[in-house]
């Protein structure tokens, strides 16, 4: 995994310079770089509820925080799951909203200012409406925390309690790694695991169970780490490369060098993740689609 220290550290290297207005840009680049990366992916997919869903007789619902653009929206009504079409111009919408109309299942969502509108205006209250969106990435900007010789947690369990540490609200949502020790009883798996709460500052929830034997008085270090894959993670590093010595630095053979290493994990990203399924094809695709209640039927 990277993490912001991580990044940091490489860059000094990638960079040849350890002055921190370098390292700065540096970090501004690679946090550049990962907006840049998860654009065509759909690793900054997320989904909101809108609270309390339709409202009778109110058209907009406000966005959920950092949208960067609307996938699609479902309301649900009953057992059945609407999807409206997009409304992709203001001069349409105007014209779908000519005269108010209330009903309860929809036809066209529209974004504007901030707010999705839904038409025909919902007559109900209380139908569930689901955005789901790509959302902006956020830069990052925390240097690691070690926890040093203070660390508990039961195998198989989700809770992670610290003597004496200082757990943070900032921290939901990142990531914890129980080091290896030469002591048994202290002995974390070395694995990297997703914080997904933290309930005070000694006591934090990880996403998944710990699956390393039971442990105390371990130490670990919880780090920001960016959404990207991590095999991939070094790929802003890589454009950064490409930019400090193509403008700030011109060096054409590092530059190239760089944009070679680009390629290849572009395209080994791609071909991993450019898809969310994996088609699976059972029949020759060429082959006709017969329908078998067309056959010549023989009654004796």
């Amino acid at each position: 995994m990277k993490t912001f220290t991580s990044y940091s550290n490489d860059l000094t290297r990638i960079l040849n310079n350890n002055l921190s207005d370098n390292i700065s840009w540096g970090m501004e680049m690679v946090n550049d770089s990962l907006r840049y990366l998860t654009t065509k992916y759909y690793f900054n997919e997320r989904s909101y509820t809108v609270p309390g869903g339709t409202v009778a007789q109110q058209q907009f619902y406000n966005l959920p925080p950092q949208v960067k653009n609307i996938i699609n929206c479902t309301i649900s009504i009953g057992s059945v799951l609407w999807q409206p079409k997009v409304c992709d111009s203001r001069t349409y919408w105007d014209a779908l909203n000519v005269i108010t109309f209330y009903q309860d299942f929809p036809s066209f969502f529209y974004v504007f200012n901030g707010k999705l509108g839904i038409f025909p205006i919902p007559s109900s209250n209380g139908n569930p409406i689901t955005i789901n969106y790509k959302t902006r990435i956020t830069d990052l900007s925390m240097a690691d925390v070690a926890c040093n010789a203070n660390i508990a947690i039961t195998t198989n369990t989700t809770t992670v309690t610290a003597t004496g540490a200082t757990f943070l609200k900032w921290m939901e949502g990142q990531w914890i790694k129980v080091a290896h020790s030469s002591t048994d009883s202290a002995n974390g798996d070395n694995q990297w695991y997703q914080i997904d709460t933290v309930t005070s500052s000694t006591v934090l929830v990880l996403k998944n169970p710990y699956s390393g034997a039971t442990i105390s008085g371990a130490t670990a270090v919880i780090g920001e780490v960016p959404i990207l894959p991590e095999d991939y993670q070094d790929l802003p590093l890589y454009r950064t490369g490409i930019i400090y010595y193509t403008t700030r630095f011109p060096d054409p053979v590092r530059a190239q060098q760089y944009q070679s290493l680009w390629d290849v994990g572009m395209k080994a990203l791609d071909d991993e993740f450019g898809s969310k399924t994996t088609n699976v094809v059972l029949t020759d695709t060429e082959a006709p689609i017969i329908n078998p209640n067309m056959f010549t039927r023989r009654i004796n």
